[in-house]
């Protein structure tokens, strides 16, 4: 009897370890560690985060739950790439198409804002109004300096493009460069140029957007994501791809974005299109379909009606 109970006693231990050893894991909430934005007043990143946020909750039936942090430090672009291949300081960052991050990281390939943020308007001095309102081709606009970021990707397609540009790797700089004529024109996304303006109004009360002119330039902002982290780069994707069956990608886009749009009055200005060596508008519709992309040439105001 005692033998019977001590193999009963060992049976049941056994069954006890099995059943801690195979029974399911509880899954760790997923952790998005996303950039610090350069200056109380960069805005860039306010719409892909909140579009992150959206994405989190459109999957976490299936993922479950997750949380966004901002990294402590600002970092310049080149210390991104080399932290988010790590994955500890910074895992996922929405920017635009670059062949280096596209090898070293998981590119989400699908074009978060549209391309209208390669839809330039050029911030101008008020004084210089009168040059880009006479210019009729695209030589004459490429004999106007003009400025950009050091990292930026649209630097590459202005200067294979010939354009004279004047660089700096400090985003807030280059409003006082272009106060100080260091460059006449600064080309920002239309997304990006009239709020820019607002903001930075008290430092350079002189600066607009220009009304005449559309530089166009194939660019694409995506999620990357670190390779330490494959699974945030398939629950963005899953999620990106969800809110634009369901219509909520579009209703986000155009109350972020309309307002801008229809400032831009894109479809009553000379357009001026250059080539992108890092992307293509075909790369970029991979995914999606060509009707995605946004439509300079329409008037946006119909489409707004549904989303304002």
């Amino acid at each position: 009897m005692d033998f019977n109970l001590q193999r009963v006693g060992k049976l049941l231990f056994f069954c006890s370890l099995c059943g801690f050893m195979f029974a399911p894991l509880a899954v760790a909430a997923d952790k998005f560690i996303i950039n610090h934005s350069d200056s109380a007043r960069d805005h860039r990143y306010q719409y892909p985060y909140e579009l992150l946020a959206l994405i989190i909750k459109e999957t976490q039936a299936d993922f479950g739950d997750a949380s966004i942090d901002e990294a402590n430090v600002v970092m310049s672009r080149n210390r991104i790439l080399r932290s988010l291949k790590e994955g500890e300081a910074i895992n996922v960052m929405a920017e635009a198409s670059n062949q280096q991050w596209n090898t070293d990281l998981i590119a989400v390939p699908i074009p978060i804002r549209k391309g209208i943020q390669g839809l330039r308007v050029f911030i101008i001095k008020n004084e210089n109004k009168h040059l880009l309102a006479n210019i009729d081709s695209l030589a004459q606009l490429m004999t106007q300096q003009t400025g950009s970021g050091s990292q930026w990707s649209t630097r590459f397609a202005m200067k294979q493009a010939g354009f004279d540009v004047v660089e700096s790797p400090q985003y807030d700089s280059l409003f006082h460069m272009l106060s100080k004529n260091r460059f006449v024109t600064f080309g920002r996304g239309v997304n990006e140029a009239y709020k820019e303006v607002e903001i930075f109004h008290n430092l350079y009360p002189e600066l607009i957007v220009d009304e005449h002119i559309l530089l166009n330039i194939p660019l694409a902002t995506y999620f990357y994501v670190s390779p330490a982290t494959p699974r945030l780069a398939e629950r963005i994707q899953v999620g990106l791809l969800r809110l634009i069956e369901n219509g909520q990608f579009d209703q986000l886009f155009y109350q972020w974005h309309c307002q801008s749009l229809m400032q831009g009055q894109l479809h009553k200005r000379r357009v001026f299109k250059i080539t992108n060596p890092l992307v293509t508008e075909s790369q970029m519709v991979s995914i999606t379909g060509e009707d995605f992309l946004f439509n300079p040439g329409v008037d946006v105001q119909s489409i707004c009606q549904k989303y304002l």
